[in-house]
């Protein structure tokens, strides 16, 4: 299970990049790339207190 939420902390951190690209080439506006850069901020912070959480259960 461990290894599932390392894979999706990867793949958060690689949608910001995505929605960062997108941004810079006037992909999307100003509104949409906060709100979405917002909301994967959101997802990573409980992906990384889950994966802390699984860390100290296993040990």
């Amino acid at each position: 299970m461990l290894s599932k939420f390392e894979i999706a902390l990867k793949e958060c951190s690689e949608t910001e990049g995505w929605l960062q690209l997108l941004f810079n080439t006037n992909g999307i506006d100003e509104a949409t790339y906060k709100n979405n850069r917002n909301l994967c901020g959101r997802i990573r912070r409980m992906l990384i207190a889950s994966c802390k959480t699984l860390k100290e259960n296993i040990e």
